[in-house]
C-alpha cells in the first residue's frame, strides 16, 4: 500500500525551469549520484526500468492560504440544461463560462470529481463564482544581461541576452506530492533528504547564478486526497509516457513536446541535447481496467540520447484513481 507525502517549498528567487515531474526526478537522480554514488543510482534506475518504481512525483502545485490548486481535469463534467427564465439563463451561462475557463480546482473539487460526484462538482464552481475565489499564479519578468568575456572577466561588447524568470507572490508556496510505493527502500536510503537537497541546492537553469532558490517549509504525510475504492481510470499530475501494461481504453488529454538538455556535467558535452519527446500533461484522464499504484514508463537506454545512451527520461508521474460513468 502506497503512502502519500507533501513537500512544501517557498520560492526565494526567480525560476527559469518549469516545476515538472520529469525534471524534478532528473534533478533527484543527479543528487542521488552525488550523495550515494553511481552504483546506487544505477540500482535505483533499474527498478524503474523493470517496472518497480520506488516513488512517483507530481508537478509543482501552487498553495495559497492553505488551499492547494490542482490542474483541472481535461475530461469535462457534462453541463445540465439551464433554467427557462431568461435572466437565470444568462446567469447560468456566465457561471458555466467561468467554470469552463478555470485552469485549477481545489482539493475539495478534485475529490468530488474523482468519485464521480459531478453534480456537487459543478455546484462548487458556482460557489467559487459568487465568492470570487482567487487563484495563485506565476508572474514573469524580463531581465537583460550582458555576456561576460571569460578571458578578461569583463563585459563583452554588444553581447546582450534576456531571461524571463517566473515569480510567485508572497504567501504562496509550492507543493510537490510524492507517492511512495516502496516505503522500505525509500526510507533505508534517506531519499527524502536527497529530494529536499534538490531544492535547497537550487533547481533548474542558472541555479549557480541564484535562480531556482527554494526554502524547505515542511514535509509531512498527506491524507486529504479521497480516491475511490473502485476505479475505472486515473488522472495524472505530471508528465506521462503511456506504457503497454497500462491498457488504456480511452483518454482525454493534452500534450507538450519537450526539447530537453542533458544535466550537470553532461550539459558541457559536445552534444548536450536530448531527442524531442512527446508527453501527456497534468490534468489528463485515462480509462483502464488495471488497478495499479502507478502508470507510465521511463524511456529505454538510448531512446532519449544517442550520445549518452545511459540517460533515461521519467514518464511515471503521480496518478490518482477515478471512477466515472461518462463512458
Amino acid at each position: 500500500m502506497s503512502k502519500i507525502y507533501k513537500l512544501s517549498l517557498k520560492l526565494n528567487s526567480g525560476l527559469l525551469s518549469e516545476l515538472q515531474s520529469d525534471t524534478i526526478f532528473g534533478h533527484f537522480c543527479w543528487r542521488l549520484k552525488e550523495t550515494l554514488g553511481e552504483e546506487k543510482l544505477t540500482e535505483f534506475l533499474n527498478l524503474y526500468l523493470s517496472g518497480n518504481p520506488v516513488f512517483t512525483l507530481s508537478d509543482g502545485i501552487l498553495e495559497m492560504e492553505n488551499e492547494l490548486f490542482f490542474p483541472k481535469p481535461l475530461l469535462q463534467a457534462p453541463y445540465k440544461i439551464g433554467p427557462k427564465n431568461k435572466h437565470d439563463r444568462i446567469k447560468n451561462f456566465l457561471e458555466q463560462k467561468e467554470s469552463k475557463d478555470k485552469k485549477f480546482i481545489t482539493i475539495q473539487q478534485l475529490n468530488l470529481y474523482l468519485n464521480d460526484q459531478l453534480d456537487k462538482y459543478q455546484i462548487s464552481f458556482v460557489d467559487d463564482y459568487h465568492s470570487k475565489l482567487k487563484y495563485p499564479s506565476f508572474t514573469t519578468d524580463i531581465r537583460v544581461n550582458v555576456q561576460i568575456d571569460r578571458e578578461n572577466l569583463s563585459a563583452s561588447d554588444g553581447q546582450l541576452f534576456s531571461t524571463s524568470p517566473m515569480y510567485i507572490k508572497d504567501g504562496t508556496t509550492v507543493a510537490v506530492l510524492i507517492k511512495v510505493i516502496d516505503e522500505k527502500y525509500f526510507t533505508d536510503n534517506s531519499f527524502v533528504e536527497v529530494l529536499k537537497s534538490v531544492f535547497a541546492i537550487g533547481y533548474g537553469r542558472k541555479k549557480s547564478s541564484g535562480y531556482g532558490s527554494f526554502e524547505i517549509k515542511d514535509y509531512q504525510v498527506f491524507n486529504l486526497l479521497k480516491e475511490p475504492s473502485e476505479s475505472n481510470g486515473f488522472m495524472i499530475l505530471g508528465n506521462y509516457l503511456p506504457a503497454n501494461n497500462d491498457k488504456i481504453s480511452d483518454a482525454y488529454y493534452d500534450t507538450n513536446v519537450k526539447y530537453g538538455r542533458l544535466g550537470e556535467e553532461y550539459s558541457h558535452s559536445s552534444n548536450p541535447f536530448k531527442k524531442p519527446i512527446l508527453f501527456l500533461t497534468a490534468g489528463s484522464c485515462f480509462f483502464t481496467d488495471e488497478k495499479e499504484e502507478f502508470f507510465g514508463r521511463c524511456t529505454k537506454k538510448g531512446e532519449i540520447s544517442d550520445y549518452k545512451p545511459n540517460v533515461i527520461q521519467f514518464g511515471m508521474p503521480f496518478t490518482l484513481k477515478l471512477i466515472s460513468e461518462q463512458l
